[in-house]
């Protein structure tokens, strides 16, 4: 039978990772999550991630589980944007 290991390399107790939850900001503006795919065709939280620059997602369109699956995928990368009024796409 396996164990688990509880103790590093010098001796020293194994911590437990804490994460932080992430929650989906609030803001006067409309913002928008940009998402890079690492790899074409990657699929997440619902959403298919074909374009290597990137696709830009309201974040009225995202549930807050969908955001966290999104912002905590190594996978991809992401980052905040302001959207422009009334056209639902980032300007970069």
């Amino acid at each position: 039978m396996a164990t688990t290991k509880t103790t590093t390399k010098r001796g020293q107790a194994a911590k437990a990772p804490t994460a932080a939850p992430v929650t989906k900001p609030t803001a006067d503006k409309a913002q928008g999550l940009k998402v890079v795919p690492k790899r074409p065709g990657f699929r997440r939280a619902g959403y298919a991630f074909d374009d290597p620059a990137g696709s830009v997602i309201p974040l009225d369109d995202l549930t807050d589980d969908q955001y966290e699956a999104l912002t905590t995928e190594p996978a991809l990368v992401t980052h905040l944007v302001d959207l422009e009024e009334g056209a639902g796409q980032a300007q970069d």
